[in-house]
C-alpha cells in the first residue's frame, strides 16, 4: 500500500474511530450542536479526490479511515496522522451503505469567516448568495458550478444547509473547498450590507417583472452576487425587495422554472457572458 503505518480496526464501535461515527449529514449536525471540542470543529471527506482537494485547499487532516483492502498508495499528506484500516463489514455500517469511495478523512475546521470580511474584499466580483437551500445535493451542485464559473464567494443564510456536510463535499467533488464562505445571520440586512459596498444583487426568480439574465452586460471588476431561493418556494419576499434587480431565465413549453442547482449553473455562465 505505502510505507504510511495504518492501525487495524475490527468493530464499529472502537472508540479510536468515534468521530466517524454517524455519517449521515444530520447525525454530524446533531453531534456539532451537542458537543465541544474536535466534534465541533472537524468535517467529513470521503474519496482521495474529495481529499486531496481538501488538503490543496489547506484544510488540517485530523485522522482517515480507509478500506483495508486498498490497493493503491496511500497520500504522502496521510504521514503523521492515525491512518485506520477497517474491513468492508465495519465501513458499510460506519458509512450507511457500500459506496465509501475507498477512504473517509476527518479534517478540522478553518477558522469561519464573516460576512463584513467577503463582502469589503474587492478582489472578490462574483458571489453567490443562497437563501434556505438546504439539500445537501444542490447546495454541493451550486458550488461546485461556481467553482467552474467564475464566482468568488459564497454567502448562505441561517438555515442553508453547511456546505462543509459530507453530501456536499460529495457532490461538489471538493470544488468548492477553495472557495470562502460566510454566514449571513440577517438576509435582509446581508443584502443590505453587500449593496452598501457596492454589489449589484440579482435576484433570480421567474417573476414577470424579472429581466432576463442573457440581457446583462459588465465590466470584469463590476461586483454582482446571484442570489438563489430554496429548492420548493423560492426567494422570500423580503429577500426579493432587499435585491437590486430581479432577473429570469426564460423557460419554454410548459415549464416556469428549474430545479435551484441547475439555474445556478446557467445564472452563472450568463454572469461570465455578461462579463466580456
Amino acid at each position: 500500500m505505502s510505507g504510511i503505518p495504518t492501525i487495524a480496526v475490527d468493530e464499529p464501535s472502537d472508540p479510536r474511530i468515534d468521530v466517524f461515527q454517524g455519517l449521515r449529514d444530520k447525525a454530524l449536525r446533531q453531534r456539532r450542536e451537542a458537543h465541544g471540542g474536535d466534534m465541533a470543529g472537524v468535517f467529513i471527506a470521503e474519496g482521495d479526490i474529495v481529499i486531496n482537494r481538501a488538503i490543496a485547499a489547506g484544510y488540517t487532516l485530523h485522522s482517515v479511515l480507509i478500506d483495508a483492502r486498498r490497493s493503491q498508495p496511500l497520500p504522502p499528506d496521510f504521514d503523521g496522522v492515525d491512518v485506520f484500516a477497517a474491513g468492508q463489514k465495519v465501513l458499510e455500517h460506519i458509512a450507511g451503505h457500500r459506496s465509501y469511495r475507498g477512504a473517509l478523512a476527518c479534517f478540522y475546521r478553518k477558522p469561519l469567516q464573516t460576512s463584513r470580511d467577503l463582502l469589503g474584499d474587492t478582489s472578490l466580483s462574483s458571489f453567490v448568495i443562497v437563501e434556505a437551500v438546504n439539500n445537501p445535493t444542490n447546495l454541493g451542485t451550486i458550488m461546485r458550478c461556481a467553482a467552474g464559473l467564475d464566482i468568488d464567494a459564497l454567502l448562505l443564510s441561517s438555515d442553508s444547509c453547511d456546505p462543509l456536510s459530507r453530501r456536499c463535499c460529495r457532490v461538489s467533488m471538493g470544488e468548492g473547498f477553495s472557495m470562502p464562505y460566510a454566514w449571513l445571520p440577517d438576509m435582509v440586512e446581508g443584502l443590505t450590507e453587500a449593496k452598501a459596498t457596492g454589489i449589484e444583487v440579482l435576484a433570480l426568480t421567474p417573476n414577470s417583472d424579472s429581466i432576463d439574465v442573457a440581457s446583462l452586460r459588465y465590466r470584469p471588476d463590476d461586483r454582482v452576487a446571484l442570489l438563489l431561493g430554496s429548492e420548493g418556494s423560492g426567494l422570500t419576499e423580503r429577500a426579493l425587495n432587499a435585491a437590486t434587480r430581479r432577473v429570469r431565465i426564460p423557460m419554454s413549453r410548459s415549464a416556469d422554472s428549474m430545479n435551484v442547482a441547475n439555474a445556478a449553473a446557467v445564472a452563472f455562465y450568463a454572469l461570465r457572458q455578461a462579463r466580456s
